[in-house]
């Protein structure tokens, strides 16, 4: 089974900024990120698209609208320059019919997906500032993570860079530039990440990975803690 999908699998690059399904439009196939990022978005009044949710590599995406049969309800759009392996649809829907281990993994994948989601769409709604920033930042560094389809794994550390503008990290945050600016200035001064040229550098991927499950532990009425006890808790994710 496993060559045989494999014949029918094709490689396929994007440019940063291309759209790879429009909002409405018929999803053709569930596509794995070899390198790059995309980004699921949605247009605004101001014609404007914001980020909802972010795929890095090792992650596949497009999983829904196959399975429901609907157009995708995002606008699907590279952050960067993007190299995937794409599965016809069809391919999907036999697998998933016929593959017991197959749709195992798309039930794991999805309830993960579905929980994350409602999580940070608390924290849009109901968070302060300094919590969405930070949030959103742990949010990026899970998407630009090994295995980010799933809840983090030990032993992951590093540094690893943001690819896109603050802006564009800004929106994913649902806050203005000027508030991304403020909040983001003392987690480079406590040594969490590195201010480049417009975009950011994350440090200790593990450290972000912890911190987003110790929120993520917490009752819901934490969600307007001071920038000052963020920090305290990075700290305590690192062990330090």
């Amino acid at each position: 089974m496993a060559r045989s999908v494999a014949a029918q699998l094709a490689f396929r690059g994007y440019d940063t900024q291309q759209v790879i399904w429009a909002r409405g439009a018929e999803v053709q196939s569930w596509q794995f990120i070899i390198s790059g990022l995309v980004a699921a978005t949605t247009p605004t009044q101001e014609e404007r698209s914001v980020p909802i949710t972010i795929y890095g590599a090792d992650s596949w995406f497009g999983e829904k609208p196959i399975l429901n049969r609907m157009p995708a309800r995002f606008e699907y759009v590279c952050l960067s320059e993007t190299q995937v392996l794409v599965m016809p649809a069809a391919v999907f829907q036999k697998l998933f019919d016929t593959e017991p281990g197959f749709s195992r993994y798309l039930a794991k994948l999805t309830t993960w997906r579905a929980q994350r989601s409602a999580e940070m769409l608390t924290l849009m709604k109901l968070g302060n500032p300094p919590l969405r920033v930070v949030m959103g930042i742990a949010q990026f560094a899970e998407a630009l993570a090994s295995r980010s389809e799933r809840p983090p794994t030990v032993g992951l550390d590093g540094g690893i860079a943001i690819p896109v503008s603050q802006a564009v990290i800004a929106q994913l945050c649902g806050v203005s530039r000027a508030v991304f600016s403020e909040y983001v200035q003392p987690l480079a001064l406590d040594g969490w990440l590195a201010i480049r040229y417009g975009s950011i550098e994350l440090l200790s991927i593990a450290t972000w990975q912890r911190f987003s499950s110790a929120r993520r532990a917490l009752p819901t009425d934490h969600i307007n803690p001071t920038m000052a006890e963020l920090l305290a808790e990075l700290h305590r994710a690192s062990g330090m």
